[in-house]
């Protein structure tokens, strides 16, 4: 993996853990949810709309095609991860989430891409992997909260399967010819992120109300989270331009020794021996990815 891609995927990482972090502290999940998505459209039309005047002419079907099905992995994403952090940590969920990715683009990535890793980045992704298993089953010791805290890590290890569905796509888009521009490509998604959100609120029969009430009430942090979250993943975009798939989602995981320290410091969570191994090896395979070449 080149140092460029690795530091557009260290540079998301930091905004990734920064719009988790106001997440986990959002009072209403499913209100957050629905309402940054908004934000995220609100931030990328204009966007959209200068880059279509730059460029115009009509959308190539098939951009528009993957970025709808990147949009329905990424809504799905977006509600099982909101729904994770209102029964677990962050430094738990966060990194369960980024840590079954790239196990998943390692089996489906070379098949349905032809992206093939090395003897040695497998050992890296490995590490990784085994890494944040630890770190993710270092779960709480006190009967009463295991039932709760235990389906927080089912929606977290879903919430990883679909990072590495929505990757996978997105690769796929970029390597197409003829397509739209990586950030043209990121506004269609986001356009249709927002837009499955909505109707997965409207068929969870969540009131107007309550969908309203996280903007009333943190309006800042639902901005932040809006604007962050499509500039996080841009430079993930840009980076599966030129980057084998498995070997940014492994890299991806740089953030689950942020989310550690984030979730000891500010939040006050419990960061254990055990976490602390799973850090100490996630840092090893992150150091050994990104010498892979």
């Amino acid at each position: 993996m080149n140092a460029t891609a690795f530091a557009l995927v260290f540079l998301s990482a930091c905004l990734h853990v920064a719009w988790n972090t106001l997440v986990k502290t959002s009072a209403d999940k499913a209100s957050f949810a629905w309402t940054t998505s908004l934000v995220s459209v609100a931030v990328l039309v204009p966007v959209f709309a200068f880059s279509r005047a730059l460029a115009p002419g009509p959308l190539p079907p098939e951009a528009v095609g993957w970025a709808a099905l990147s949009g329905l992995f990424e809504a799905g994403y977006v509600v099982l991860l909101f729904g994770a952090y209102g029964r677990a940590d962050l430094s738990l969920v966060y990194p369960l989430s980024r840590g079954m990715a790239p196990l998943v683009t390692v089996a489906a990535g070379g098949a349905l891409l032809g992206d093939r890793i090395s003897a040695w980045g497998a050992v890296a992704v490995v590490l990784i992997a085994a890494g944040v298993a630890i770190v993710s089953f270092s779960g709480p010791r006190r009967a009463e909260e295991r039932p709760r805290v235990g389906t927080g890590v089912l929606l977290a290890a879903g919430a990883g399967c679909l990072i590495a569905s929505y990757q996978i796509v997105d690769r796929r888009a970029m390597r197409a010819p003829a397509l739209v521009s990586a950030v043209e490509y990121l506004c269609l998604m986001h356009a249709f992120l927002a837009a499955y959100v909505s109707v997965w609120a409207g068929l969870a029969g969540i009131a107007r109300a309550r969908l309203l009430s996280e903007w009333k009430a943190n309006r800042r942090s639902a901005l932040l989270v809006g604007t962050f979250t499509p500039l996080a993943y841009l430079l993930i975009v840009l980076a599966l331009r030129d980057a084998n798939v498995t070997y940014v989602a492994a890299a991806r995981n740089v953030g689950v020794l942020l989310s550690m320290g984030v979730g000891a410091l500010l939040l006050r969570e419990t960061v254990g021996a055990a976490r602390l191994l799973g850090v100490t090896l996630t840092l090893c395979g992150l150091v050994g990815l990104v010498l892979v070449r």
